[in-house]
């Protein structure tokens, strides 16, 4: 009857480690708000390039943004690439809008493309595009 006494419960809680919290990183290796912005504004910025300037004005906009983070957190992946994607579309977006301008000055009879205009519209039995 000695064996109905005794305890047959092995203890194994006593080399359970309580759980501790990750430490918080509280420095700049996070993205924030700003980067995202300015990655998403570079990335739209190039295919709205063809927008007349919009590529351009987005492209700057995400530049600004892109810059202010980068000098308060010392840079990081999404920061830079926020930095490439809106300088992309800013050149992208100022070459587009030059096109367009010389395209439209064509259109009006001056310009490098006056000429090409004048003789598409005469090919197409136009006559003479411009009075």
């Amino acid at each position: 009857m000695d064996d109905q006494n005794q305890n047959y419960y092995q203890d194994n809680t006593s080399n359970v480690q309580q759980y501790q919290a990750p430490p918080q990183n509280e420095g700049s290796g996070g993205s924030n708000g700003m980067q995202v912005a300015s990655l998403v504004l570079g990335i739209i910025g190039i295919p709205a390039s063809c927008c007349y300037g919009l590529g351009f004005l987005l492209g700057l906009i995400g530049l600004i943004l892109a810059i202010v983070v980068n000098k308060r957190n010392k840079g990081s992946g999404i920061g830079i690439g926020g930095l490439v994607c809106s300088i992309i579309a800013m050149i992208i977006g100022l070459l587009m809008l030059i096109y367009f301008v010389a395209i439209i000055m064509g259109m009006m009879g001056s310009g490098p493309f006056a000429d090409m205009v004048q003789q598409m519209m005469e090919d197409m039995g136009y006559g003479s595009y411009y009075y």
